[in-house]
């Protein structure tokens, strides 16, 4: 694997689970104690025993659309059931309205052939242009990904949870990705895993701001 990305782990108590689930925990009581959720909701994301948990696992999907001989495979890492995934989760819950509202925000093909549709007749200059990220996930800089995740948490018009406890969650989800492969324990320490549900949004928006700043500076702007 890349050592960039991912780091072999020989110490076991750097992925300690139960240091892992008592900062989870700490969270939620603090959410709690400040009645952004209910007990009910309190009861759903704490974790009860360190046996409710374990690391995360690595697998690979194939990349078939590249070919069938010598398949090249996309590195997932499982959230399912990790110290990190009900952070995840809640992250995931409060970013998705974030991520929708940004200016390039596409949800899917039918999404995107709505958007052409509102278009009308593009002029006869139009030119289509597409762009592809290469390793996107496991390339967002932390710092920079969480700066970017800041300012976008400081626009809401409603901030009852506070900015810095969502980044601070970020920050435990990002910093606390161990998982297992191959028999061995490695810790993701270069962006995020494709696998744990906070991702996808986390890099729409700082996509959505690496293309805002391009764009300012840019003398060609999207119809789309």
């Amino acid at each position: 694997g890349d050592k960039k990305i991912y780091k072999s782990v020989t110490n076991l108590k750097e992925c300690s689970l139960q240091t892992k689930i008592e900062k989870s925990n700490e969270f939620f009581k603090q959410l709690l104690q400040e009645s952004i959720i209910t007990q009910k909701e309190f009861g759903y994301f704490y974790y009860k025993s360190v046996n409710s948990v374990s690391l995360g696992k690595m697998y690979l999907l194939p990349k078939i659309h590249k070919g069938l001989e010598s398949v090249p495979g996309r590195p997932v890492i499982s959230n399912c059931g990790s110290p990190t995934e009900k952070v995840s989760e809640f992250l995931d819950h409060h970013l998705q309205p974030l991520m929708k509202s940004g200016k390039s925000f596409l949800k899917d093909t039918n999404h995107f052939l709505q958007k052409l549709a509102k278009l009308g007749v593009l002029p006869r200059d139009a030119i289509l242009v597409t762009a592809d990220v290469v390793g996107l996930y496991p390339n967002i800089l932390h710092d920079i990904g969480l700066k970017y995740l800041m300012e976008r948490f400081n626009e809401r018009q409603n901030k009852r949870i506070p900015t810095n406890i969502l980044v601070e969650m970020a920050h435990f989800v990002l910093n606390n990705n161990y998982f297992e492969f191959n028999n061995e324990i490695y810790h993701q320490i270069s962006g995020t895993a494709i696998g744990t549900k906070f991702a996808p949004p986390y890099a729409c928006i700082f996509m959505d701001r690496v293309e805002n700043d391009f764009l300012e500076t840019d003398k060609f702007k999207p119809y789309i």
